[in-house]
């Protein structure tokens, strides 16, 4: 019998299929295909918008690990999901259909619910850039020839 009911597709791919947006605040989750994820934590985040790492689904199914480097995510994430030099946030997989993932987090208890948004092309890591400032135009100083 294939976990929650599932026929034809398997939780990891269901995972992926689309953009997750929590239900009580602005964050964003995005899982890819190579295994990346990021969530976006919304325009008016202090510590920084994005946290990008890996992610692994265990092989029953039911657990999903969310990997960052020390670096990225010491401002954003608590020392208890410390582990060496990276952090590991375990979640256990409480219920995932098509429009709804919920996820309940092994360390703290706290459970976190998501909705399902539909891919946006535009949102993909890879094609996001920052923005370069507009250029100015250059004014040399008197007697430099300008």
């Amino acid at each position: 019998m294939p976990l929650f009911g599932l026929y034809g597709q398997s939780p990891d791919s269901l995972l992926r299929a689309v953009h997750w947006t929590e239900d009580d605040l602005p964050h964003q989750l995005l899982l890819t295909p190579d295994g990346t994820f990021q969530q976006d934590y919304g325009a008016d985040a202090g510590a920084g918008r994005y946290l990008m790492g890996r992610y692994r689904v265990d092989e029953d199914s039911r657990e999903l690990i969310l990997s960052v480097d020390y670096f990225l995510g010491k401002r954003r994430i608590p020392a208890r999901y410390r582990e060496g030099q990276d952090f590991h946030l375990p979640y256990r997989i409480d219920s995932l259909t098509t429009d709804r993932l919920v996820l309940y987090d092994l360390v703290t208890g706290e459970v976190r619910s998501f909705t399902a948004r539909p891919l946006d092309p535009e949102a993909d890591p890879a094609r996001r850039r920052i923005r370069r400032p507009l250029p100015t135009k250059l004014e040399l100083p008197e007697g430099w020839g300008g």
